[in-house]
C-alpha cells in the first residue's frame, strides 16, 4: 500500500507539471496552461431579438456589451433576430445594449449575469423584446394659478434586470415653456411607468400634491402604463409647508399627580420630547402641516399601569387650532388661536388588568394616500390572529362557474354570483403592540368601495379573546381614468343575450347549446371609464332607427355635472341564455347577465328609453346622438355620432 501510495503521487506530480523530462521548458508550459485557462474563463450566449408589438424576430438591431465600463463587443450585427456572442466572461455581470440602426426601435439594455463556462454548450438568454417609440405629453396645471407647472423632471426605465449603470439608460422628459408641455420617448409596446419626484426641499414630504391621490405613489408624481398615455392632463395643488409645533405637556394621574417615563410617538417613530423638571412637563417638538397626532402608547409607571392615549393637532380654516384627547380621564375637544406652542393636561386612564377591557383610542377615518392602509390605535397592547382581519370590497362580486372545477358543488349549468371580494392583507403591530396597521397585498380597484374590519382581538396581558367596536373603516377608492374620453366608446345594448343577432355566449356551462334570438328589448347606454376624465357631459338623442326605419325621438341625458358622475354603474357577468344563476349574500350593486359588454367589476350604465332589436347586416337598429362634453382641463368638444344596438 506505502508503494502504491508513492507512485500515486509521483503520477500526480506529473500530472501537475506536464511531464518528468529533465528540459526545463517551463516557460512554454505556462504561456500554453495561461492561454488554456483565459479560454477557459470565456463563455458565450445565445437569443433572439423580437418586436415586442408582435414577437417577430428584428432584422436591424445591434449589439453592443459592456463589462462594467469597459465595451468588448461593439456593433455587433443581428441577422434575423438571432444572435450569438461569445468570449463573455464567466461569472459575470455584463450590460447588452441592443440599438437599432434605421431608429426603427428604442435602444434597450438587458442586464445578464454569465453562467460557469462549458465547452459542452451555449447559454440561452430567451428573448430580448425592443419597441418602436412613443411620444408622450403631459400637462401638469397648479391648479391655484391655473397656470402650468415647470420644475419637474419625469423620469422612466424600460431595462431589462437590474444594474448599478440603470440611471445611464433611463428616459428623462423634456419641456416646452411655449406649449407648457413634458414630454418624454417611450417604448410604445413594452409597459413603461414614468415619475417625477414632488419632494423639492428633500424634507422627505410632497411639496405638491396631485388633486387626483392615484397620481401619487410616495413622494412621486406616477403614472403607470404611460407607454399607453400619448397624452395626460394632471392637476396639483401646493402643499401647506411644515411649521415648527412645541406641546408643552402636563401628564397626570387622577390626582393630579406628575406621571414619569412617558415615550411619545407620531406615526411609528419616536418625537423628540424631553421633561423639564421646574414645570413637570414634557416637553415635545414636532412639525404641524394640517394635522399631527401624538400617541401614547400603554405604559408602566411607578408600578401603575397606563392605557394608552392621543391628542390630535389640527389647523382650522379659520386660522385656530383644535385640540383632540382620547384615551384619558376628561377627555374634550377645544379650539385655541393659532400659535406654535400649545400648554394643556393629559391624565390616561389607569388600567387592571383583570378588569379593564379593551378600547380603541384613535382609528383611521381614512385610509392612507400611498399604500392605502388603515391604523388602530388600541388602549392596552394586544394580540391578533390573521383570520381576523380582513378587507373586503363589499359593492364587488365573485363568480362561480359550474364548468370551472369538478370537486366543487356547482353543478354544470348552473353559475353562483357571490357578493363580497375578499382582499388578502398584511398586518403589522407596533408601538408596544397597541397600533395596528394593515395593508392590502393588492392594488385596489378604482371606484370600488372597501371595507376592513377586525373580528376580535387577544388582550396580551389576559389572553383573552375581546371583540372591539370602532375598529373597522369603509371607504372608496377614488374612481379614475387614465383613458381620454371618446365619444366613439359610448355602447347602446339592448340585453337580450345575443349581439348582431347571434347568441353572445353559445352554449352554457353544461355544454347546452344556447337558445337566445334577437328579442326586441329595452335599451341601455353603457359608458366607458374615461368619462370620469370630463368635467361635464351631455348626450342629446335626436332620432332612432328601428329595423330600418327612422324616426325623430328626442332625449337628454346629463351624463357628467361639474365633474360628478350622474348614472349609476351595474357589474357585468357573461352568461348562455339558458344558464340558470342563483346569488348569495347582499348585493348593493345590480348584475346584469345578458348583455354584449365585457365582463365587469363596475360598469357606468343608464337607461335609454327605447326598445329595439340587434343591429345587423340585415335590419338596421341605432339611435343618433348631439354630444358635448368638457374635460377638466376646460377643452369643450361638440359632434354628432350614430350608435347601433348591440
Amino acid at each position: 500500500m506505502k508503494y502504491l501510495y508513492l507512485v500515486t503521487s509521483l503520477l500526480s506530480v506529473a500530472l501537475l507539471n506536464g511531464c518528468l523530462e529533465v528540459e526545463d521548458n517551463s516557460n512554454d508550459n505556462s504561456d500554453i496552461q495561461n492561454k488554456i485557462l483565459a479560454e477557459s474563463r470565456e463563455t458565450s450566449i445565445k437569443g433572439v431579438i423580437v418586436d415586442a408589438f408582435d414577437s417577430k424576430p428584428i432584422n436591424n438591431a445591434l449589439i453592443t456589451v459592456k463589462v462594467g465600463s469597459k465595451i468588448i463587443i461593439e456593433n455587433f450585427v443581428v441577422a434575423e433576430g438571432d444572435f450569438e456572442l461569445t468570449g463573455l466572461p464567466q461569472y459575470s455581470d455584463i450590460d447588452i445594449i441592443v440599438s437599432s440602426a434605421d431608429s426603427s426601435f428604442l435602444p434597450r439594455t438587458f442586464f445578464v449575469k454569465t453562467n460557469l463556462a462549458s465547452s459542452a454548450g451555449i447559454e440561452d438568454v430567451g428573448y430580448f423584446s425592443v419597441s418602436e417609440a412613443v411620444e408622450v405629453e403631459i400637462s401638469v396645471i397648479d391648479d391655484a394659478t391655473s397656470s402650468a407647472f415647470s420644475k419637474l423632471e419625469f423620469i422612466a426605465h424600460s431595462h431589462l434586470g437590474t444594474g448599478s449603470s440603470a440611471y445611464k439608460y433611463r428616459h428623462v422628459s423634456t419641456y416646452s415653456e411655449e406649449r407648457g408641455v413634458y414630454t418624454i420617448t417611450l417604448p410604445k409596446f413594452i409597459d413603461t411607468s414614468i415619475s417625477a419626484n414632488l419632494d423639492f426641499d428633500k424634507d422627505g414630504e410632497v411639496d405638491f400634491s396631485p388633486v387626483l391621490y392615484h397620481f401619487l405613489r410616495g413622494r412621486y408624481l406616477y403614472l403607470s402604463s404611460a407607454n399607453n398615455k400619448e397624452f395626460s392632463t394632471i392637476h396639483i395643488n401646493k402643499v401647506a409647508s411644515a411649521s415648527a409645533l412645541e406641546i408643552r405637556l402636563s401628564l397626570v394621574d387622577e390626582a393630579a399627580q406628575s406621571i414619569v417615563g412617558a415615550v411619545f410617538y407620531v406615526e411609528d417613530n419616536i418625537v423628540k420630547s424631553s421633561y423639564d423638571e421646574v414645570s413637570n412637563q414634557y416637553v415635545i417638538s414636532t412639525h404641524i402641516k394640517d394635522t399631527v397626532t401624538i400617541q401614547l402608547p400603554a405604559f408602566t409607571s411607578n408600578e401603575v399601569n397606563y392605557e394608552s392615549t392621543s391628542v390630535t393637532v389640527s389647523k382650522l380654516d379659520d386660522g385656530n387650532l383644535s385640540i383632540r384627547k382620547n384615551g384619558g380621564y376628561n377627555n374634550c375637544c377645544f379650539t385655541i388661536p393659532s400659535t406654535n406652542v400649545i400648554d394643556f393636561a393629559l391624565a390616561p386612564r389607569e388600567s387592571l388588568d383583570s378588569e379593564t377591557p379593551i378600547k380603541v383610542i384613535l382609528a383611521s377615518s381614512k385610509v392612507n394616500s400611498a399604500d392605502n392602509s388603515f391604523n388602530v390605535f388600541y388602549s392596552q397592547p394586544i394580540e391578533l390572529d390573521a383570520e381576523n382581519v380582513s378587507l373586503t370590497a363589499w359593492k364587488g362580486f365573485t363568480v362561480l362557474k359550474g364548468n370551472e372545477d369538478e370537486n366543487d358543488l356547482i353543478l354544470p349549468g348552473t353559475t353562483l354570483i357571490s357578493s363580497g371580494i375578499s382582499v388578502p392583507v398584511t398586518f403589522v403591530l407596533s408601538l408596544n403592540d397597541t397600533r395596528l396597521t394593515v395593508t392590502p397585498k393588492n392594488a385596489l380597484i378604482a371606484g370600488e368601495s372597501y371595507k376592513f374590519e377586525v373580528d376580535s382581538i387577544i388582550n396580551k396581558t389576559t389572553q383573552e379573546l375581546e371583540d372591539i367596536s370602532n375598529d373597522e373603516l369603509a371607504f372608496e377608492v377614488e374612481d379614475y381614468s387614465d383613458e381620454i374620453f371618446n365619444p366613439s366608446d359610448i355602447k347602446l345594448d339592448n340585453e337580450n343575450f345575443t349581439t348582431d343577432g347571434i347568441a353572445i355566449t353559445a352554449s352554457n356551462t353544461a355544454g347546452e347549446a344556447s337558445s337566445a334570438v334577437n328579442s326586441y328589448n329595452s335599451t341601455y347606454l353603457y359608458l366607458p371609464n374615461s368619462i370620469n376624465t370630463l368635467q361635464n357631459l351631455t348626450l342629446r338623442q335626436l332620432s332612432v332607427t328601428r329595423n330600418g326605419i327612422s324616426s325623430i325621438d328626442t332625449q337628454n341625458h346629463q351624463i357628467v355635472i361639474d365633474g360628478k358622475i350622474n348614472v349609476g354603474s351595474v357589474g357585468v357577468v357573461e352568461l348562455a341564455q339558458n344558464e340558470n344563476y342563483s346569488k348569495e349574500g347582499s348585493f348593493s350593486r345590480y348584475i346584469i347577465v345578458s348583455s354584449a359588454q365585457p365582463e365587469a367589476q363596475k360598469v357606468y350604465r343608464t337607461y335609454s328609453y327605447n326598445y329595439a332589436y340587434d343591429n345587423t347586416n340585415i335590419e338596421l337598429n341605432s339611435a343618433s346622438f348631439e354630444y358635448s362634453f368638457e374635460t377638466k382641463a376646460g377643452e369643450i368638444v361638440t359632434g354628432k355620432i350614430t350608435i347601433p344596438v348591440q
